[in-house]
């Protein structure tokens, strides 16, 4: 059985060395030695925020659906609150293609970022004060893959609020 266990520890290293320096993924190794007690010495993927998780199902399969809620393009989001809000949108359709996305920060600012297959491919920074309210919207690029979903996330501090939402391509 520790063979199987290591075999396993060595492939999924080689995913979480193949996929690069990617944000948010660390390795870590989780075991205490080998004692022969059993002892898997396995290696854990931390996704963090969900980075990583663009409903490709490949992390999903391997690690279990993240907690990324998933939803299909022109719903609108709500607020998630204070920290990091991640959910995954179904476009309909892989890239290359273009989406608007329609945005609400309000008075407090909150940072909106779009992944596509674990690449940034749009970053609001921190939009929304007194004076404006965070009112805006961009068009996304997609680049040519086989995704057929981004991954948006938001940030946002303490007393914060916004929606947004991912139109259809």
């Amino acid at each position: 059985m520790k063979s199987k266990t290591i075999l396993a520890t060595a492939g999924l290293a080689a995913l979480v060395l193949s996929i690069g320096a990617a944000p948010g993924v660390s390795l870590a190794d989780t075991g205490s030695g080998d004692t022969g007690s059993g002892d898997t010495g396995s290696a854990v993927i931390d996704t963090g925020s969900g980075v990583l998780d663009t409903g490709s199902g490949i992390l999903g399969d391997l690690f279990g659906s993240g907690s990324a809620a998933t939803q299909q393009c022109n719903n609108s989001t709500k607020s998630g609150g204070e920290g990091v809000t991640t959910t995954i949108h179904q476009l309909g359709t892989a890239g290359p293609t273009a989406f608007n996305l329609v945005y609400e920060t309000y008075d407090v600012p909150d940072r909106i970022q779009v992944f596509y297959q674990g690449a940034q491919i749009h970053d609001t920074g921190y939009v929304g004060d007194q004076i404006n309210q965070g009112t805006g919207s961009a068009v996304v690029t997609v680049p040519a893959g086989g995704a057929t979903s981004v991954t948006v996330r938001v940030t946002g501090p303490s007393g914060t609020k916004w929606d947004y939402t991912v139109r259809c391509p």
